[in-house]
């Protein structure tokens, strides 16, 4: 059978979506360690000034949002690939 050049167009897309479901998955990942390490950082005493707490903390909330929202993103490419197929 003879596959047209729809096809191979769409097998590119979707592998082109697979890569991308999968840097985001790597991107949330390593977002939420940092975001772990920056918090168990602020657990030990004498670690962090208590002027600079509150920065770092807002540094790790936004750590943990952009970590969710490269979560998101990966399931939204899965889908997408999971629909196509």
């Amino acid at each position: 059978m003879k596959e047209g050049r729809g096809t191979v167009i769409l097998d590119e897309q979707k592998r082109n979506w697979l890569g991308k479901a999968r840097d985001y998955k790597a991107y949330s990942l390593v977002l939420f360690a940092l975001s772990a390490f920056l918090y168990i950082g602020t657990l030990i005493p004498g670690a962090i000034d208590g002027e600079k707490r509150p920065l770092v903390l807002g540094a790790v909330f936004v750590l943990m949002l952009a970590s969710i929202f490269f979560t998101h993103r990966s399931h939204a490419y899965a889908r997408k690939i999971e629909e196509d197929a």
